[in-house]
């Protein structure tokens, strides 16, 4: 009876071992999809372009490694036009050997006209399909499609796809942009109170250029934001990482004083004054002191103090202005005040929210405090003077 026992257990055994993975494909059978443009054409049909590594030409080092002049390129794009994302990439099969993977894309770009137009509708199919990475980065290309965004070749990396990521990072990590994955992007595009904002890549010559951002109102493009304003739209929503901030030196103005942002917090508190919404945002700042090109005058202490304050101004004057013309111009809340209200008063929400953008945010009266604190100067307690 044991005996049996034990052989029906095995039997079990091999049956799920054997079927675990009856839909597994070798790579050699795929192909692998780095990055995907989505563009909307005069006609209103959509062209799809995917971005495909061929492996053979890809060097085990990874994307970091570029290439000469005499290596073969690493990759190929391919489009399809039709009039769904869906049918789109569907139509691709036609042109392609191997079934694309598409849960290998690093970032999905849309054009400038489609985003233009509105990009709710071309996503559906994007978050619907079970094959869809949702760490997938989201860009918006300025100035060109996203088709020629895709098929950019870049001296220092032999897969775009992973460079345009790489650096898109590191534009964010300074303040002049801002990662975004698909799931955030759909968050985003969901949650009342705030309006959807993307980082822009732009082509220029040989390279791309991922500094700046997108603002959307509703799900179209309202109008653009510049670094410095990107980067007062990060300090306000406290996405700000390790910025560079150039200040005027308060001994000599003519002078720059480069400054190392390490930490900074930002906190947003909307109030309720005589029946009006008034929004404080408070940014406590640490920072070092990276470079300054000359001698300074006071004593350590009292510098320190005067560089805090100018640092103040200008991370207050950067705020300002991204607010300004959000607000003024585009009458977008992409930093979510309006969310903060939903959340602290959602019966005056309730009643105005469908006037929040046009009437209400343009005209609400928005205090923003900056303190800085000097945490150290490096190595040197002032600049080396010349005798």
């Amino acid at each position: 009876m044991t005996k049996k026992i034990i052989a029906v257990l095995l039997i079990i055994g091999i049956m799920f071992s054997g079927t675990g993975c009856w839909n597994n494909r070798d790579l050699s059978e795929l192909s692998i999809l780095t990055a995907l443009a989505i563009d909307k054409k005069d006609d209103g049909m959509i062209e799809v372009t995917a971005q495909i590594i061929k492996p053979g030409n890809v060097s085990t080092s990874g994307a970091g490694s570029g290439g000469g002049a005499d290596e073969k390129k690493s990759f190929v794009t391919v489009s399809e036009t039709d009039r769904t994302v869906f049918a789109a990439l569907r139509g691709m099969l036609s042109k392609v050997n191997n079934k694309i993977f598409y849960s290998s894309s690093q970032v999905i770009v849309f054009g400038e006209e489609l985003a233009r137009s509105g990009i709710q509708e071309y996503i559906d199919f994007i978050l619907r399909d079970h094959e869809t990475q949702y760490k997938s980065m989201i860009i918006v290309s300025k100035g060109a499609t996203a088709k020629e965004i895709v098929g950019q070749e870049y001296d220092l990396s032999k897969i775009p796809g992973a460079f345009i990521r790489d650096t898109l990072k590191n534009s964010e990590s300074r303040g002049f942009s801002k990662k975004l994955i698909l799931l955030e992007m759909a968050r985003e595009l969901a949650t009342e109170g705030r309006e959807l904002s993307i980082g822009t890549i732009e082509k220029q010559d040989k390279i791309t250029n991922t500094e700046g951002l997108a603002v959307f109102k509703e799900d179209k493009i309202a109008g653009w934001l510049d670094k410095y304003e990107t980067r007062g739209y990060a300090f306000i929503t406290d996405r700000i990482r390790s910025a560079i901030i150039e200040i005027k030196n308060p001994d000599d103005p003519q002078k720059v004083i480069a400054i190392e942002n390490m930490k900074a917090v930002s906190n947003i508190k909307p109030k309720l004054v005589n029946g009006k919404i008034e929004i404080d945002i408070n940014i406590k700042i640490s920072a070092n002191i990276g470079e300054q090109q000359s001698q300074i005058k006071e004593k350590h202490n009292e510098f320190c103090s005067c560089v805090g304050k100018e640092l103040d101004r200008t991370v207050m004057e950067e705020c300002i202005k991204t607010i300004e013309k959000c607000r003024k111009e585009y009458r977008s809340d992409i930093f979510g005040f309006g969310m903060r209200v939903f959340d602290e008063y959602p019966d005056y929400w309730e009643k105005n929210s469908k006037k929040w953008n046009d009437e209400i945010f343009p005209t609400v009266r928005i205090n923003v405090k900056v303190k800085s604190k000097i945490m150290r100067t490096g190595l040197l307690g002032n600049s080396i003077k010349i005798q």
